[in-house]
């Protein structure tokens, strides 16, 4: 009887290890999008309008692409604020746009 609670509790302790390991925060790289986003960043400052609104495009795509192959909380924040800075630049706000991408960067690069 007992050795059917001792295989008990090492069953258990080994899926509760697996279940961490599920858990466990991935190793994610943001190097490529951050790059992307500080060239829109720098057309925009060029006062650029549709250069800004084509390269925060693209930053934008390429996020959207990492994000559906591994989703993370720190890609939606980014994905947000570069969705509002099309929009904004869009509409004719350059410098909010610009504001908004910068603060997306900010997004990818906080350690949370």
């Amino acid at each position: 009887m007992k050795i059917k609670y001792f295989l008990a509790a090492l069953l258990l302790s080994c899926v509760s290890l697996s279940a961490h390991a599920a858990g466990s925060p991935m190793n994610e790289s943001f190097t490529n999008l951050i790059a992307l986003s500080k060239n829109a960043i720098e057309i925009g400052k060029k006062g650029d309008t549709q250069g800004f609104i084509d390269s925060a495009t693209v930053a934008w795509e390429a996020l959207k692409e990492q994000n559906e192959k591994g989703s993370s909380i720190r890609l939606q924040g980014a994905n947000s604020k570069l969705k509002a800075a099309i929009k904004a630049a869009k509409a004719g706000n350059l410098q909010a746009g610009i504001v908004e991408v910068e603060q997306g960067i900010a997004d990818m690069q906080v350690d949370k």
